[in-house]
């Protein structure tokens, strides 16, 4: 230090450390912000999950696996982050539906189904309203699209889908066919798996589905979440 002073003096050693204490008073801030998008976020997802049992952890779920894809199909960390952040709010848009409605245990009828079929476009309108999250509003809105172009609310098809809406879609529908439900019963692992690959390429992107499947090979959500359960049931014993 006494080198560094003797050679630039008192204000060039000012000079050197403004840009230190920026770049600190800059990560600083970036940390309170995500901080705080987190808790924006999370705040919506209890309150869908409050009107919803089904939700309970599903959002968690699809967010956590819909990351994994990413990562495995070469994402940026950035793009990983707003993937994460879509994937919690993807089934937001149920808060604006009927609770007769969503925790039907039976056949839903026609109207019914419409209903349903509203909730992507009415998540990508809650997004929208958020600053910081309405440029990615297009991966809930779309995350019910199908590949080969039947699915809704726009009937788009093949990358014109958003990838992070495929990516999501596929976590989705994997959560969706291992979770327990009033009208069946989970479908195991492997089921689902071959599900998945039956369908690649009419409702899902191929090579979203084949990263879940490498994903799969070394990840899952539920068993982790199991493991979770394993672990704090022992420490209560």
């Amino acid at each position: 230090m006494a080198l560094v002073y003797n050679s630039i003096g008192i204000p060039g050693i000012i000079l050197f450390f403004i840009p230190l204490l920026i770049a600190r008073y800059v990560f600083k801030l970036y940390s309170d912000l995500r901080e705080s998008y987190l808790s924006t976020i999370r705040a919506l997802v209890a309150a869908l999950e409050a009107k919803d049992p089904y939700t309970k952890g599903h959002s968690e779920r699809v967010s956590e696996l819909a990351v994994e894809i990413a990562r495995e199909m070469g994402m940026k960390p950035d793009e990983l982050e707003n993937i994460r952040f879509m994937a919690l709010l993807h089934d937001v848009g149920k808060i604006g539906i009927l609770d007769t409605v969503l925790n039907k245990k039976g056949t839903l009828d026609p109207e019914e189904k419409e209903l349903i079929q509203e909730h992507p476009v009415l998540g990508a309108k809650i997004v929208e309203e958020i600053p910081f999250l309405k440029q990615y509003a297009g991966m809930v809105r779309h995350h019910h699209e199908r590949f080969d172009g039947t699915g809704y609310p726009d009937k788009i098809s093949g990358e014109k889908i958003p990838l992070g809406a495929r990516i999501i879609a596929v976590a989705d529908t994997y959560d969706a066919m291992t979770s327990d439900r009033p009208y069946r019963a989970a479908l195991t692992k492997e089921q689902a798996m071959s599900e998945l690959k039956r369908n690649a390429g009419q409702q899902h992107d191929p090579k979203v589905v084949k990263a879940l499947l490498k994903v799969l090979e070394r990840f899952d959500p539920r068993e982790k979440e199991l493991e979770a359960l394993k672990e704090a049931a022992a420490e209560g014993t």
